[in-house]
């Protein structure tokens, strides 16, 4: 988190290091804070590393911004096809894609490749600002909760 909010402080003087923007944009990504993604993509666009990462970085806060309209407004996206990443964001897309239960205000899903790692996804609202959470677990113990 420290590197993404550092990062964040100098990102207005590094508009044009695309390694500095990668780098800050890795950050953020790493401390749960996708929506800080949008300023890296647009500016990640001069090499085939940063163009990339751009891409990256959009597919990520795509999935993220549907997994918010189809939990929080019961929008349909399980017709949609995206590319894929090991990113968790990535994995709950897909594993909702499959199985949204509907009915369920806390979804729950097992690991394709792993059986004992399992996740919870359900919607999250603090101080007025609606997120999703995504609590993982190893043996059915909580090991890390995220908020986006």
């Amino acid at each position: 988190m420290q590197a993404c909010n550092l990062g964040q402080q100098g990102f207005p003087y590094h508009q044009n290091d695309e390694a500095y923007i990668s780098l800050y944009a890795f950050s953020c990504l790493k401390a749960d804070k996708i929506d800080r993604l949008s300023g890296p993509i647009t500016l990640l666009n001069q090499t085939k590393e940063s163009r990339a990462n751009s891409a990256y970085f959009s597919v990520l806060l795509m999935q993220k911004s549907l997994l918010m309209e189809a939990l929080f407004d019961n929008k349909p996206i399980h017709s949609l096809k995206f590319p894929t990443s090991t990113h968790l964001i990535s994995k709950i897309f897909d594993l909702y894609l499959k199985n949204p239960q509907p009915n369920q205000s806390i979804k729950e899903y097992s690991d394709l490749s792993d059986t004992r790692l399992s996740y919870k996804l359900y919607t999250t609202e603090t101080a007025g600002r609606k997120s999703i959470a995504i609590d993982e677990y190893y043996d059915k113990i909580l090991t890390t909760h995220h908020v986006y």
